[in-house]
């Protein structure tokens, strides 16, 4: 029999989230079967409604090249959050003599079951997601209606204003304050900019 060549998907919508434990959950799946894991694939950033995955048409360009005959993924979220997109997924890569198995969902295209099961494991979980969009919306909406607030809370403190000014003077990069203060671009050069020019940063 010939050794089953595995590529490893991962993604994750925001560059905050940590993929590390999909990571080590699907490589120790592939460990624990002797699989050969030939590639490993990260779309970090790219929202699961994202019509291009870049690190996912690499992978399927690996499998038309024959270096990866099955995907192992943590879930059918992570492949894609529209279920055209994930069927039309499936049948490109079936057409190479590709399977996919998702971890958490225990399924394996390997088997017609398991090919069958995928079809509907993907119509629910999209009928899912539309089921909390709603109730999102409606809480808003009732939130609207008791002349409630419905933005996020501002992370915008004065503590965060010192602890983006103590990141700066220390030599701290753009991105990475950013990362582990988890603020955006606009608020991190606002307080840079009243620190260059002597004055205190007012939320």
């Amino acid at each position: 029999m010939d050794k089953i060549k595995v590529g490893i998907f991962m993604r994750c919508s925001t560059n905050l989230q940590d993929i590390n434990s999909q990571k080590q959950a699907l490589q120790d799946y592939c460990n624990k079967n002797n699989y050969e894991v030939c590639g490993i694939y990260e779309d970090v950033g790219v929202r699961g409604k994202a019509s291009v995955k870049p690190m996912r048409d690499l992978m399927i360009d690996d499998v038309r090249k024959g270096k990866i005959n099955k995907i192992v993924v943590f879930s059918i979220c992570r492949l894609s959050r529209s279920v055209s997109d994930l069927i039309q997924f499936l049948e490109t890569i079936s057409q190479l003599n590709c399977s996919l198995f998702v971890l958490t969902q225990n399924l394996d295209t390997d088997t017609p079951f398991g090919k069958t099961i995928f079809y509907f494991v993907s119509i629910f979980s999209d009928f899912e997601n539309q089921l909390q969009r709603n109730r999102i919306k409606a809480g808003l909406e009732a939130r609207k209606k008791q002349g409630l607030s419905v933005g996020r809370k501002s992370s915008r403190t004065q503590g965060m204003n010192e602890a983006i000014k103590i990141m700066i003077e220390k030599g701290v990069g753009v991105r990475e304050t950013m990362r582990k203060l988890q603020i955006g671009t606009k608020y991190y050069y606002e307080v840079a900019k009243s620190m260059n020019s002597g004055s205190n940063y007012a939320n």
